[in-house]
């Protein structure tokens, strides 16, 4: 009897000591996550490294650092599933605010590219007004809808964009057409001022 309690007592000192040891193992590799993070590196090998680390805090930090640098895969590969894993961590506005921000960004990008502008702005703007609607006493609101102006603007610009280059490639019943729906739907932006004024002028 004994023998068997101190075998109990050897194997718990031993079950202690290592999860001392995987803790220690834990707590370098976060510092060394951090100290790369503040030597400014932000791509996929340390954002697998913070991932596996999975831990919320250091997950917020780089995916700021890779948001600040426009490295988007990395972002999103760091807080990829961040409510699942992190149920109980505070901020969770904050992950959400990071991950919306993505086809933003994205969308800023494609200055020049008007098609492909539309596209990431209708995904941009379903997930900036997806988070106001979700968050809608955040902090972080008041930096979203600023944003969401800009993207508007800047979908109504590629509109009226198109819709110039159809007129002057012979396409003037559609580019009339993206005129229109330039004016019914961002009736608040430059573009649709501009364009009432061209459709005005052909009537």
């Amino acid at each position: 009897m004994r023998g068997l309690l101190i075998t109990a007592v050897v194997l718990g000192l031993a079950g202690c000591a290592s999860s001392t040891v995987k803790q220690q193992e834990q707590t370098a590799a976060i510092a060394d996550a951090r100290a790369r993070l503040g030597l400014g590196q932000c791509d996929m090998n340390v954002a697998q490294q913070v991932h596996q680390l999975n831990d919320a805090q250091l997950d917020l930090e780089a995916a700021y650092l890779c948001l600040q640098q426009g490295n988007l895969a990395p972002l999103e590969l760091v807080l990829k599933d961040f409510a699942k894993r992190h149920p109980e961590a505070p901020y969770q506005d904050y992950a959400a605010y990071l991950q919306a921000m993505v086809p933003f960004a994205r969308f800023e990008m494609a200055a020049g590219d008007d098609r492909e502008r539309l596209r990431l702005g209708r995904e941009a703007h379903a997930q900036l007004s997806g988070f106001i609607r979700r968050y809608p006493d955040s902090a972080y609101r008041s930096e979203i809808v600023p944003r969401l102006e800009t993207l508007l603007e800047g979908m109504a610009q590629s509109e009226y964009n198109l819709a110039m280059l159809d007129v002057e490639t012979g396409q003037q019943d559609r580019g009339e057409a993206r005129l229109r729906y330039l004016t019914k739907y961002y009736p608040r932006s430059k573009a649709a001022v501009e364009a009432q004024h061209w459709l005005g002028n052909t009537d």
